[in-house]
């Protein structure tokens, strides 16, 4: 039973611990689940946006080198930065997480379908001064176009991660704040039970130390009172069975004194001749009727039962005490 209440309190201490941890940990995952969120909803949407605008400069770069009059990058390369746009905007229709990105989407994929056209005539395009007014006119004005609709969608992905980094502050602090509040509980529980502990343990150790100094003094009638079923109650009521024990013995030891003493005083009431019985110290400690009625003294005088004695008598007695006790 003892065991058991040292037991719940270090299990109440080790949920607490628990507790703590489970709520220390919470926190760790929520904050990375929001820096996840950000990189999943918006990191990924910014790269492909970026990259379609540094696919679309490229393509406009080939346009005005076309125009210039020179060869411009082999169809292989224009195709790559074709490819690479397209791909990039899949990517980003298939990552629309934001209030207004759908439509923002779905602009930036009609301009860059009104770009390509533009483009693919441009290509067919042969004299040069056709070239420059097919540029200006028609290739110039879908780029632009092209190139704000990703911007647009790059803004509201860069104002989106803005957002979610300032709520993942908040949160921080917020999770701090609660993981400060959950150790706080927890040192505090731990104390509470550390104390309600030591005085279930102390109390019933603090009732058997006075108990045993009260016995050690001479009150016999003195017993520990503990309850329960534990050990410190079991060994509490073994220790007042052994405190009945003791008064019981010297009850007993008592009266077979006091029987004893009443045997001895019979006796020496039996002799005819004065009797006294002296203490090494020298004290009176019994005299019978002779010596009582002969000599004026009695045994409850003490010391000074002898100081009434004629002082050659008192010396005859002095000197049978000092040979008795000379051996």
């Amino acid at each position: 039973m003892l065991r058991a209440k040292l037991a719940w309190p270090q299990a109440a201490l080790a949920l607490a611990l628990a507790c703590v941890g489970g709520v220390a940990l919470w926190s760790l995952g929520s904050l990375g689940a929001s820096s996840e969120r950000i990189l999943q909803d918006n990191y990924r949407s910014v790269l492909a946006t970026q990259r379609m605008k540094e696919a679309l400069e490229r393509l406009d770069g080939a346009a005005l080198v076309r125009v210039a009059g020179r060869d411009g990058p082999a169809g292989e390369r224009l195709e790559g930065h074709r490819d690479t746009f397209e791909r990039e905007l899949r990517v980003q229709e298939r990552n629309v997480t934001e209030a207004g990105e759908g439509q923002a989407t779905v602009h930036l994929r009609a301009s860059w379908d009104r770009y390509r056209a533009a483009w693919e005539a441009f290509g067919r395009v042969e004299p040069r001064e056709e070239r420059a007014r097919a540029y200006f006119e028609r290739l110039e004005p879908a780029f632009h176009e092209a190139k704000a609709a990703a911007e647009a969608v790059l803004a509201l992905n860069q104002d989106a991660m803005v957002r979610k980094s300032e709520e993942a502050q908040r949160l921080a602090t917020r999770l701090v704040a609660v993981t400060l509040a959950a150790t706080l509980g927890g040192l505090l529980l731990g104390l509470l039970l550390a104390s309600s502990l030591t005085a279930r343990v102390t109390r019933p150790l603090s009732v058997l130390t006075q108990t045993v100094r009260r016995i050690a003094r001479g009150d016999l009638a003195a017993r520990a009172t503990v309850h329960g079923e534990d050990e410190l109650a079991e060994l509490a009521r073994e220790f007042n069975a052994m405190a009945d024990q003791l008064a019981q013995y010297r009850q007993s030891s008592l009266g077979d004194l006091l029987r004893a003493q009443q045997a001895s005083q019979a006796a020496i009431d039996a002799l005819p001749d004065p009797v006294l019985v002296v203490d090494p110290a020298g004290a009176l400690l019994a005299s019978n009727r002779a010596a009582t009625g002969a000599l004026g003294i009695a045994p409850d005088e003490g010391a000074g039962g002898l100081s009434g004695l004629d002082p050659a008598l008192r010396a005859s007695v002095e000197r049978a005490r000092n040979h008795v006790l000379g051996g």
